[in-house]
């Protein structure tokens, strides 16, 4: 905003170029200068311009008044600018704190986001985590579950070992009961050809001793082929199960040996995974209180932001009325300037009417 011009500015701009100057009698101080008028009269205010007591009375008052005038205005002109720079000074120191809060809430957001990205940087980290620890848990339930399923092969061969020994051990009790009966009968039949050899002999005997050697012999032979038998046609099998038993019971301790490896080994990797989801929860909670937070200072920037734009309204409306009122300080310059033109007038006639004949000079100079 351009600063009002002093009166003797205005009074030096304003005023004609004249060929002539001529002081007047009264000086007017203006901030402790003297301002001299320039007289240049016309034909018709040298005639209508009399020496009088009462006009020139007039005259002065008139000074007077504009002078107080002229004073109040100055007054109010300095008066104004005070409070411009008041309000400037008001607008600067109102800019500064809130361009601070701007800057603070703008850093604690960057924060935010950063320890935000942080969190999930952690989650991400720990999900990694999980799903090895996933992988490895999946692979030993694997495994236990392969173990398991040998290990039920195993007892579904053991027991059916148990029914085929069962069975041979039937079937061997039949022979061995057959057998006992057989050497029953052989003893009974050994008892009477012995009662028989006992007793006196004769042909018929010597004939049935004879059958009695050789059914003894075929007996025998007949034992002898039947056992051979038997034990050509379940000593195989009975040395497999003897096998399949021995094998079965290495897998078995095999086996339960793996599984309980496997059950160590699980533990450190169920209370790993245990200790991970502990973790994971806490991230969880950490994040819901990064999200919170962030959603609560976010809230409070935009109720900072707001009020900062609130205070802006303000500071428009104040800086509307500042510039109205500047408007209106030029409005008082212009009309300032067209009073200290009148009195510039006024000083011209007072001067022509105090000094008449040097009035009448100049007017006869400029006939010629």
């Amino acid at each position: 905003m351009d600063e009002p011009m002093k009166p003797e500015e205005i009074l030096y701009v304003d005023e004609p170029t004249q060929p002539e100057k001529t002081a007047s009698p009264e000086q007017t101080s203006s901030g402790g200068e003297t301002v001299t008028s320039e007289e240049k009269p016309s034909p018709e205010e040298s005639l209508q311009a009399g020496p009088g007591p009462s006009t020139d009375s007039l005259s002065i008052e008139d000074l007077e008044l504009l002078e107080e005038r002229f004073q109040q205005c100055v007054q109010a002109v300095a008066q104004l600018e005070e409070e411009r720079d008041q309000l400037i000074h008001e607008l600067v120191l109102l800019r500064e704190p809130a361009l601070q809060e701007v800057q603070q809430v703008h850093q604690d957001i960057l924060a935010a986001y950063k320890l935000h990205a942080q969190a999930e940087l952690e989650r991400d980290g720990l999900r990694e985590e999980i799903r090895l620890v996933k992988q490895k848990l999946f692979k030993v339930t694997k495994e236990c579950v392969a173990c398991q399923y040998q290990l039920e092969c195993r007892r579904q061969d053991v027991a059916q070992f148990a029914d085929l020994r069962e069975a041979l051990t039937t079937r061997a009790a039949q022979l061995s009961e057959e057998l006992a009966q057989l050497r029953d009968a052989y003893q009974k039949q050994k008892e009477q050809l012995r009662q028989q050899l006992e007793a006196p002999p004769s042909q018929r005997d010597g004939h049935f001793l004879q059958e009695s050697r050789r059914l003894s012999a075929q007996f025998e032979n007949l034992m002898a082929e039947s056992r051979q038998g038997l034990e050509e046609e379940y000593e195989p099998q009975l040395l497999r199960l003897l096998e399949r038993k021995e094998a079965a019971a290495k897998a078995l301790q095999k086996t339960q040996a793996e599984i309980q490896g496997m059950k160590e080994a699980l533990r450190p990797l169920q209370a790993e995974a245990r200790q991970l989801q502990l973790q994971n929860r806490n991230l969880e909670d950490q994040i819901l209180l990064v999200r919170q937070k962030r959603d609560e200072e976010v809230q409070q920037y935009r109720e900072q932001l707001e009020e900062m734009e609130e205070r802006q309204r303000r500071l428009r409306n104040g800086v509307q009325l500042q510039q109205q009122k500047n408007k209106e300080i030029e409005q008082l310059r212009i009309s300032l300037a067209e009073e200290l033109s009148t009195y510039k007038g006024c000083l011209e006639t007072y001067g022509q009417i105090c000094n008449p004949e040097t009035a009448t000079q100049n007017f006869l100079a400029k006939d010629h």
